[in-house]
């Protein structure tokens, strides 16, 4: 996946990987399991990079499934993850030493290798926070059943707390 620079047409080149078919993108899936993820189905990367001598600019769209665990309930589940990016690229001798700008890319020589810049966005893609259900329940705080599936019968607990004092105070 490394793209020749001087190749690219000035202006759109378009740009599509699948790691069903694209063996650097195998790589990335490779890397991802190795890091944990629980990649179920291919990789899948379509994008726009668009050259305009010195400025480089790249937009794509991500799309892939991944098995998580619920934030509230615990239970895993499927979550197809769809996710567009934009990424500012340069060259390392046309960018500043001080230049601190987080936003941009800066690759060296006359080739661009996407596949570290993929590999990155494939794990921020994923969500912080994932939620089997837009509206999952979660599990019960004293018996610890999943509210998804069943009704708690518990008991409301009526435990002390350190504000509870307040409560009887009169002012």
């Amino acid at each position: 996946m490394k793209l020749v620079i001087s190749q690219l047409k000035p202006g759109e080149n378009s740009l599509s990987y699948s790691s069903s078919q694209e063996g650097e993108l195998k790589g990335v899936l490779q890397e991802l399991k190795n890091e944990g993820f629980e990649v179920e189905g291919p990789l899948n990367f379509s994008g726009t990079l668009h050259k305009h001598e010195p400025d480089y600019y790249l937009q794509g769209h991500l799309t892939w499934k991944i098995k998580q665990d619920c934030s509230r309930c615990a239970e895993s589940f499927h979550n197809p993850i769809s996710y567009d990016f934009n990424l500012a690229l340069a060259h390392s001798g046309l960018k500043k030493e001080d230049d601190e700008d987080l936003d941009l890319f800066v690759f060296e020589g006359n080739d661009l290798d996407l596949k570290p810049l993929l590999h990155e966005q494939f794990v921020l893609s994923v969500p912080f926070r994932a939620l089997c259900q837009e509206h999952c329940k979660g599990i019960c705080q004293h018996c610890g059943k999943n509210l998804n599936r069943q009704e708690c019968v518990c008991v409301e607990h009526n435990n002390f707390h350190p504000f509870s004092v307040l409560k009887n105070m009169t002012l």
